[in-house]
């Protein structure tokens, strides 16, 4: 697993220019300048930062600029010119002149399009132990603090769908209570309301406080098990946005491609033993795929429905699908984070996670999962498919205690997108547990790695 990643501490984000204006928050303090990340994410581009160089790489469609703080020599798009003034750090932040955003946004006027952005995260679900909530979060149990400025970033970066990774409410009653369940999910629904008319369409992934009873047995043994009531109780509270195609084209722009409401794992198939509709799902965008697994079915906890996502698969690529992205709640590989870390995703039946693992491979897929409450990026299996864990959306950190990786306890989503030419650029953004200043700790194209 590959684990030297780009760690971009000076960077912020401040919010995106909208077209060639510039934001007044984007503004130095009384010198007319802007910040290079806020300009960048206006002209959809991206950036990668050397500490060892001070050299700064701003792509934009595959286009490259490469600045050096301090200097006024520039390579822009492979060619020697000139800035009217250097870029230069002030509070944290790279500050460039307007007349440097114009010469990169008129050298880029024919670069690769983009044709859309989504973010993806988990797990913002809290509990009683957490002592620092809100009265307002220890009433409903979920972070709001943490999910709502990652949603008002995400909308910055112009993110156009959040695939939500599951445990977006506390749920694991001991009988399937769906007084309690019908209530969390309606404060979690009208928290992700907003996002809907802010122009983002926000899909969920079940995990496993939606679908599974927490309970102790006659022998006082916890048990954890999915239930038909739960899946019933999730559907009763998410269908309308499994898919709402009319509100899908309005958001989107585009009407829902690949969307079958009767595609999903059939009962006989994979170990279903339940109905298994809008709890896995798939639909096709701009040439790109998107698959949803429920990942504890009930009757078989801890296991994705990989028949079925075989022939998902097969049928998206048929019709001539560019890329596949699936969302689940349970990871496939187990991020062992320090020596506390124990098995939780599929690989507590490895021979099922391996065999998962080959269909995402086989079909150059990428996994985006919660479960962990934590962030990391690997290519499991020395392969090159990327596991992208993001359950930090507000849950209780996993590690307890500062680790050898200083991401581990922050809060963090992911942010991709895609363009005309194929290519997929990543962005894992994320800041800590004070509520700092948000940092951009990871970038990578699918295509090229880290």
């Amino acid at each position: 697993m590959k684990k030297n990643l780009k760690v971009l501490t000076e960077l912020t984000v401040l919010g995106a220019l909208l077209m060639t204006a510039v934001s007044p928050s984007a503004y130095a303090a009384d010198s007319g300048d802007v910040t290079l990340r806020a300009a960048v994410e206006g002209l959809n581009g991206t950036l990668d930062w050397s500490a060892a160089t001070q050299q700064i790489t701003v792509d934009i469609g595959g286009e490259k600029v490469q600045l050096k703080l301090g200097s006024t020599d520039v390579s822009l798009k492979g060619q020697a010119v000139k800035l009217d003034k250097a870029p230069y750090l002030a509070n944290g932040q790279t500050f460039v002149s307007t007349a440097t955003v114009k010469q990169i946004q008129d050298a880029m006027k024919n670069s690769d399009q983009l044709l859309f952005t989504f973010s993806t995260v988990g797990d913002c679900r809290i509990d009683d132990t957490v002592q620092d909530a809100s009265a307002q979060d220890q009433k409903w149990l979920v972070n709001s603090k943490v999910l709502t400025r990652m949603m008002d970033e995400m909308g910055s970066q112009k993110s156009k769908m959040l695939f939500f990774n599951g445990d977006m409410i506390m749920g694991y009653t001991p009988n399937s209570d769906v007084s309690i369940l019908n209530r969390e999910y309606a404060f979690w629904r009208g928290m992700v309301g907003t996002a809907f008319e802010h122009g983002t369409y926000v899909f969920p992934v079940p995990g496993n406080h939606e679908v599974q009873d927490n309970y102790k047995d006659a022998k006082g043994t916890t048990v954890k098990a999915a239930t038909e009531a739960n899946e019933k109780t999730w559907r009763d509270n998410m269908g309308d946005i499994i898919v709402d195609e009319k509100r899908f084209s309005q958001i989107l722009g585009d009407q829902v491609a690949g969307w079958d409401p009767n595609n999903y794992p059939q009962i006989g198939m994979d170990h279903i033993t339940t109905s298994q509709k809008q709890l896995s799902y798939s639909f096709d965008y701009r040439g790109s795929h998107f698959a949803i697994l429920n990942t504890d079915p009930t009757g078989y906890d801890t296991h994705a429905p990989i028949e079925w996502l075989t022939k998902d698969l097969e049928a998206a690529k048929a019709r001539g699908m560019k890329h596949s992205f699936v969302f689940g709640h349970k990871l496939a590989y187990t991020y062992y984070f320090d020596e506390t870390a124990k098995v939780s995703g599929l690989d507590a039946d490895m021979e099922h996670a391996n065999a998962f693992w080959k269909i995402i491979q086989d079909n150059n897929a990428t996994y985006f999962s919660g479960h962990e409450h934590i962030t990391n990026i690997s290519q499991p299996n020395n392969g090159k498919a990327y596991q992208v864990v993001v359950g930090s959306g507000g849950s209780p950190f996993e590690a307890k205690k500062p680790t050898s990786n200083p991401i581990d306890r922050n809060y963090a989503w992911v942010t991709v997108k895609v363009y005309e030419s194929g290519k997929v650029h990543m962005d894992a953004y994320g800041f800590d547990a004070n509520y700092g200043p948000t940092q951009n700790f990871m970038s990578w194209d699918l295509e090229k790695g880290f």
